[in-house]
C-alpha cells in the first residue's frame, strides 16, 4: 500500500508540475526552434514564420534595436524625433524616459543579449501565473502562448513584452499582504513612464480601502508631475508622431472599421495592401478624415454602451474566481479595453490577453458566456494564421482577381470578433468597478459575499 501510495503521490506531483510549467515548456520549445532555424536554416526560418505571420526578418529583435539605436543617437545629441542618418531615416516614438538607458551604457551592441533575455524572462514569467487546473486549461494556454501574437512579440522583442513582465510583477505585489502591495502600484507607474498606456492599471486601486486609494492617487499625481516636468515635451512629440498602420492586418482597435471602409471605398484598386501613393490618395480625399474620426467615436460609444448592458451577466462568474485569477483577469481586461478604444495597436500588444486565461478557463466551466469568450480570445491570438490561410484559399479557389473578396470577408469577421472580445471585457470591467466602488463608498458587499473582490487588498 505504501508503494502504491508513493506511485499516486508521484503522479500527482508530476501532474502539478506539468500544469504549472507546461505552457512555459511549450513556448520554450517553439522559441528555441525559431532560434535554431534562424542560425542554421534562415530560409526554413522565414518559411515557418510565414505560418504564424510573424513578420519574417533575418535580422530579428527589430523593435528593441529601434529603441537602443534611438538611445545611442540621443546620447550623441541627435534629435531622434525627426528622420536622420543616425536613425536610418526613421523616428523615435516611444517614451523619452527609455532614452535614458543610454546613460547606463546600454546600446545597440546589446541587441542579441537583450533579445534573448526578453524571451527567457517571458518564458519564465508564464509559470508565475496561476497554475492550470486541468488538461483543458493547459491546452488553452499552450495554444495561446504558441500563437502568432506571442511569436510576433518575441521575434521582434517588442517592448510590450517588458510591459507584460512589469504588469505581472505589479499584480503579484498587489496579491501580497499589506504595504507590500504599494510596490505593485509603483511598478505600474514605472511601466507607464516607459510606455504610457499601463497608467490604466492604476485603476485596480479601486479594490483598496478609500484611504489607500487616496494614497495611491496622491503618489500617482506626484510621480506624474515629476514625469511631466522632465519629459513633457518629448512625450507630446512622441505621441504626435505615432504611426497608423493599415487596418487589415497585424493591428486591432476601434478605428479599424471606419478606417478600413474608407480605404475600400476610395482606393483606386480594390486591395487590402495598397501602396504608399494609393494610401495617401485616400487619406487626402475630402471628408475621409472626418468620416474615420466620427465613425470611430460613434462605434466607441456604442461599444461602451453594449459593455455596460452585458455587465450583469459576468457578476456571478467573477465571483467564482479566486483572488489571484480575478486580479490577473482584470489587469488583462483593463489594458485590452483601454488600448482597443483609445488607439490602433499592433498585434503584439495582444500578449496582455494571456492574463485573461486563468480566469477565463474557470469561467468557461461555469457558463457558456465564459466558454464563448475563451474561444474568441484564442481565435484573435491565432488570427494571423487564419488570415493567411484565407488568402491562400481565396487565391486557389477564386483566382487572383477575386481573392480579395475572401480577404475582405475575413477582415470583417476578424473585426467582429475583436469587437465581441472588447465589449465582453468592457462588461467585466464595468461589473468589477461598480462592485468595488459600491463596497468602498456604501460599505455593501459584492453579491452579498464577504467582499471577495477585495479579499487581498491593503488592510
Amino acid at each position: 500500500m505504501a508503494d502504491q501510495g508513493g506511485i499516486f503521490s508521484g503522479r500527482h506531483a508530476a501532474r502539478q508540475v506539468t500544469l504549472r510549467y507546461g505552457a512555459s515548456l511549450a513556448v520554450a520549445l517553439v522559441y528555441g526552434a525559431f532560434i535554431l532555424l534562424r542560425l542554421r536554416a534562415p530560409h526554413a526560418y522565414e518559411a515557418l514564420l510565414l505560418v504564424w505571420d510573424a513578420m519574417p526578418n533575418r535580422h530579428p529583435y527589430g523593435d528593441l534595436n529601434a529603441i537602443l539605436q534611438a538611445g545611442a543617437c540621443w546620447h550623441e545629441g541627435v534629435n531622434v524625433y525627426a528622420p536622420s542618418d543616425c536613425m536610418n531615416g526613421g523616428v523615435y516614438n516611444y517614451s523619452p524616459f527609455l532614452l535614458r538607458a543610454a546613460d547606463f551604457g546600454i546600446g545597440p551592441q546589446d541587441l542579441t543579449v537583450g533579445g534573448l533575455l526578453y524571451g527567457a524572462a517571458f518564458i519564465a514569467a508564464l509559470a508565475l501565473l496561476p497554475a492550470a487546473q486541468g488538461c483543458a486549461e493547459l491546452m488553452a494556454r499552450v495554444l495561446s502562448v504558441c500563437s502568432g501574437t506571442v511569436v510576433y512579440a518575441l521575434e521582434s522583442s517588442n517592448f510590450d513584452v517588458v510591459m507584460f513582465l512589469l504588469t505581472l510583477i505589479g499584480v503579484l505585489a498587489l496579491l501580497a499582504r499589506r504595504w507590500v502591495a504599494f510596490l505593485g502600484y509603483a511598478v505600474f507607474l514605472f511601466a507607464a513612464a516607459c510606455k504610457f498606456y499601463p497608467v490604466v492599471l492604476l485603476g485596480l486601486a479601486v479594490r483598496e480601502r478609500l484611504v489607500v486609494l487616496l494614497a495611491v492617487l496622491g503618489m500617482s499625481a506626484a510621480a506624474g508631475a515629476v514625469f511631466l516636468i522632465c519629459f513633457a515635451h518629448g512625450s507630446a512629440t512622441a505621441i504626435s508622431i505615432l504611426p497608423a498602420g493599415l487596418p487589415f492586418r497585424c493591428v486591432f482597435g476601434a478605428m479599424n472599421i471606419s478606417f478600413g471602409l474608407a480605404l475600400l471605398r476610395y482606393l483606386p484598386v480594390l486591395t487590402l495592401e495598397p501602396n504608399v501613393p494609393q494610401f495617401f490618395t485616400v487619406v487626402g480625399h475630402p471628408g475621409v478624415a472626418a468620416f474615420i474620426v466620427l465613425g470611430t467615436k460613434l462605434l466607441t460609444a456604442l461599444g461602451l454602451l453594449a459593455g455596460y448592458i452585458v455587465a450583469p451577466r459576468y457578476e456571478r462568474l467573477l465571483l467564482t474566481l479566486d483572488a489571484s485569477r480575478l486580479l490577473f483577469f482584470m489587469a488583462g481586461a483593463v489594458v485590452t479595453v483601454f488600448c482597443f478604444f483609445a488607439a490602433q495597436n499592433l498585434d503584439y500588444r495582444g500578449v496582455f490577453l494571456l492574463f485573461l486565461l486563468p480566469g477565463l478557463s474557470a469561467m468557461a466551466v461555469e457558463s457558456r458566456w465564459g466558454r464563448g469568450l475563451l474561444v474568441c480570445v484564442l481565435l484573435v491570438l491565432w488570427e494571423a494564421f487564419f488570415r493567411e490561410g484565407t488568402a491562400v484559399l481565396g487565391w486557389a479557389i477564386l483566382g487572383p482577381e477575386h481573392a480579395v473578396y475572401a480577404q475582405i470577408v475575413f477582415w470583417l469577421c476578424r473585426e467582429a470578433l475583436w469587437w465581441c472580445v472588447a465589449i465582453q471585457l468592457t462588461g467585466c470591467v464595468v461589473c468589477y468597478l461598480r462592485a468595488e466602488l459600491r463596497r468602498m463608498l456604501l460599505g455593501t458587499k459584492f453579491g452579498g459575499d464577504a467582499s471577495k473582490f477585495a479579499s487581498t487588498s491593503l488592510r
